[in-house]
């Protein structure tokens, strides 16, 4: 027990062993949530509505953005560009938190055989477009210039025409939206629009779903981490702040993330590696 520390607060920390008392980074518990979404796409989405059959593709956006699971949203975001823009195949690629990009939706195996090879070749329209921004579209896959390894490669599994583009926020682009064609397209004006006005809704539908589960998970670590404390606050009889110092201790000690130490107590009655407190 060190000067500063209770008896009581000692007792706990024995519960798991002899800790240090170091400040940890506690971010975690504070998600950063994108806001303004909407706000931001709106008025070039309702421009291109104008010009598009606008009332069933804003329905099935809405579609996108009401189903609860992430994964079924971006099955759909597929989906929907396959009906509207009449390509032979489609797919999402996101952008990873921890870097790179991986396809999360895709409309058949070839298609995400297709991705896989801009990943492991580190070029194509799909990469370019979920790292960057923008819209890439290839005409020819197998005379392209600008994907000299990948483009001859899915030509050959005859794939030869693809657009991409991101989807994105006002703040961060999310990854692209992917379509292939199995033949040589010239595409019309109206075709790449309507390309733009699905990927723009997927953008606004996919943003919601992410801050949404971001907000929820940032509201469930605090739930935790508040039941945690309440559970340490009665064993040993610590205020608020000595059973926080507690949980942040041991985090720092064990390196586990602080949701991750409350979640375990809340869930076992004791805390990880430990077993006098359970």
């Amino acid at each position: 027990m060190t000067a500063h520390d209770t008896p009581t607060e000692a007792a706990a920390d024995a519960a798991v062993g002899t800790t240090v008392d170091t400040e940890i980074d506690t971010a975690e518990m504070d998600t950063q949530i994108d806001t303004g979404v909407a706000a931001a796409a709106e008025p070039d989405l309702q421009s291109d509505l104008d010009c598009q059959s606008g009332s069933a593709l804003a329905e099935a956006a809405r579609a996108v953005a009401a189903n609860p699971k992430v994964q079924d949203a971006l099955q759909s975001v597929v989906d929907l560009a396959m009906a509207e823009c009449e390509c032979f195949g489609a797919s999402v690629t996101l952008v990873k938190t921890t870097g790179g990009a991986e396809t999360t939706a895709t409309s058949c195996e070839l298609i995400e055989q297709a991705d896989e090879l801009q990943y492991q070749f580190d070029e194509g329209p799909c990469l370019r477009a979920a790292e960057q921004g923008g819209a890439y579209l290839i005409v020819d896959t197998a005379t392209d210039p600008r994907w000299p390894v990948w483009g001859p490669a899915v030509a050959a599994m005859g794939l030869r025409s693809v657009l991409s583009i991101h989807l994105f926020t006002d703040a961060r682009v999310l990854g692209a939206l992917n379509l292939y064609y199995e033949d040589i397209t010239e595409f019309a004006d109206d075709e790449v629009e309507t390309a733009k006005v699905v990927a723009a809704h997927a953008s606004v539908a996919l943003a919601r779903i992410r801050s949404e589960r971001d907000l929820w998970r940032a509201i469930d670590s605090r739930h935790l981490i508040g039941q945690a404390q309440g559970i340490l606050m009665e064993r040993f009889r610590l205020t608020p702040e000595r059973a926080f110092a507690v949980l942040r201790r041991h985090s720092q000690q064990h390196n586990i993330k602080l949701h991750e130490i409350a979640s375990t107590l809340v869930r076992t009655g004791h805390l990880p590696g430990d077993t006098e407190t359970g």
